[in-house]
């Protein structure tokens, strides 16, 4: 019946061909790629982890982050409601991420382990990268020459037409910790994700990039990918992660493995307060904490494809404290397209986030990423957009 349903909706908004069509596409395109000409400059190789991967090892980090991660569910039944998760993640958490709710109601810290040790090789779709995608095309031989000829290298040649060169693949790599599926171009490991990531954070460096020890924010930051890509070049830095305590446990776990050195600070390990941005560098907190940073204390804040799946009184709260205690603001979210939620409420665009007047916009356009990462062709159906607000102190 549900499907029913779907089906009688994308034909009534007259979308059904054109998503029949991008259903069967891949398949075609797998079969004609196998006799057309293409420049195989680089080499890609798709990679699937044979088995699940545990470190008895990191045992010890897990439990650590358990302890949070059990602090952050309490308090979040009784944070204010403007912080609370929308329907949509309440049912997409139930549904995806019922091994960390198993561990927690069995106080289970290596069923914990296990999930964060192998959430990149899931089966079922995270809301933080596309590794299901990159499983399910690996075991067709059409779909994944699709995969590896339309999906990666037309991200490889679109992060070329960036300024980029062949010389440049190293700058790509990315730790696998999480168990990742994904693809090795040459002999640095990729992710769908790990090309624009790249993109943004040679841009976003830029407003940074005269600062000694950046203090860089990102709500709604999946398992830290961006936040990698921004600061692996630097020596000294804050990064602050707020997130709903699913997500955000997986962002510790990957970046407490990239940085072991680095002074971290998980929720409830003590209570948050504005100085800790001066005595720690890895900062993990559920976004109810975001109202204990003080006003222009964060250099850069980020968000990327969370606000729009957020309930309108929440992503307005948020969007509120973001403006008060950065002075950059650089967000992609949704220019047209509402998500629909179970008290019928609905989404907020681009245009309705409460941006106060002294932030001047300093760009927007749509986001390539999002309109052609699965094709390499502009798909104009898409609707996400960038945008870039800086901080006018002189009003």
């Amino acid at each position: 019946m549900f499907i029913l349903k779907k089906i009688l909706k994308h034909y009534k908004k007259k979308k059904l061909l054109p998503l029949i069509i991008k259903k069967l596409s891949p398949y075609f395109d797998g079969f004609l790629l196998y006799f057309l000409p293409r420049n195989n400059e680089e080499i890609i190789k798709i990679h699937i982890p044979l088995t699940n991967n545990v470190d008895e090892n990191d045992l010890m980090l897990a439990e650590r982050i358990f302890k949070s991660f059990k602090k952050m569910k309490r308090d979040q039944i009784n944070c204010d409601e403007n912080f609370k998760p929308s329907s949509m993640w309440e049912n997409h958490v139930k549904e995806d991420y019922k091994i960390l709710n198993e561990s927690l109601e069995n106080d289970d810290s290596k069923k914990f382990l296990f999930f964060l040790s192998n959430f990149g090789n899931s089966k079922n779709y995270m809301g933080i990268e596309n590794q299901d995608f990159i499983k399910k095309c690996s075991k067709n031989f059409l779909l994944k020459n699709y995969l590896i000829n339309r999906v990666f290298r037309g991200l490889l040649e679109t992060w070329k037409y960036f300024g980029f060169n062949k010389n440049d693949i190293g700058k790509l790599d990315q730790p696998k910790f999480g168990n990742q599926n994904g693809a090795m171009v040459n002999k640095s490991f990729v992710t769908i994700g790990s090309f624009f990531s790249h993109i943004y954070s040679d841009l976003l460096n830029n407003f940074i990039k005269k600062k000694n020890r950046p203090i860089v924010a990102d709500l709604g930051g999946g398992y830290g990918k961006l936040a990698y890509y921004i600061l692996k070049n630097r020596k000294e830095f804050c990064f602050i992660d707020f997130d709903l305590p699913e997500v955000l446990s997986l962002a510790a776990f990957y970046l407490m493995k990239i940085w072991p050195n680095k002074k971290t600070l998980l929720y409830g390990e003590k209570d948050f307060k504005d100085s800790d941005l001066n005595n720690y560098d890895l900062i993990f907190l559920p976004s109810f904490e975001i109202v204990k940073l003080k006003n222009n204390s964060v250099d850069l804040f980020v968000n990327k494809n969370s606000l729009g799946e957020m309930m309108p009184n929440t992503s307005k709260k948020l969007v509120e404290n973001i403006c008060r205690v950065t002075k950059t603001f650089f967000h992609i979210n949704h220019e047209t397209e509402r998500n629909y939620f179970e008290d019928g409420s609905e989404s907020l665009l681009n245009s309705e986030y409460p941006v106060p007047k002294d932030f001047d916009l300093l760009f927007r356009y749509p986001d390539l990423a999002h309109m052609t990462y699965d094709s390499g062709k502009i798909n104009y159906e898409s609707d996400i957009f960038v945008y870039c607000y800086q901080k006018n102190t002189n009003i």
